[in-house]
């Protein structure tokens, strides 16, 4: 049996959370000791937030939002 993941192959960390399934840091590395019943927990917390609007700011996917004024 395989365990259950949110990973959708957009894995990069913004503000402690990955912008493709919004596992935190934590979450990812630890995800393959998580018993079956956690990840499952996990997942059903990341898919309310989704259905609450998500997690990233409103603006996140806008062009130049989280780009330093300096860079």
């Amino acid at each position: 049996m395989s365990a259950s993941s949110p990973c959708i192959s957009i894995c990069e960390v913004e503000d402690g959370r990955c912008i493709g399934c919004g596992r935190t840091e934590t979450e990812i590395v630890e995800w393959r000791d998580y018993p079956e019943d956690k990840r499952l927990a996990i997942m059903d917390r990341l898919d309310e937030e989704a259905a609450n609007g998500g997690w990233l700011a409103a603006d996140a996917f806008d062009a130049g939002a989280g780009r330093r004024a300096d860079a």
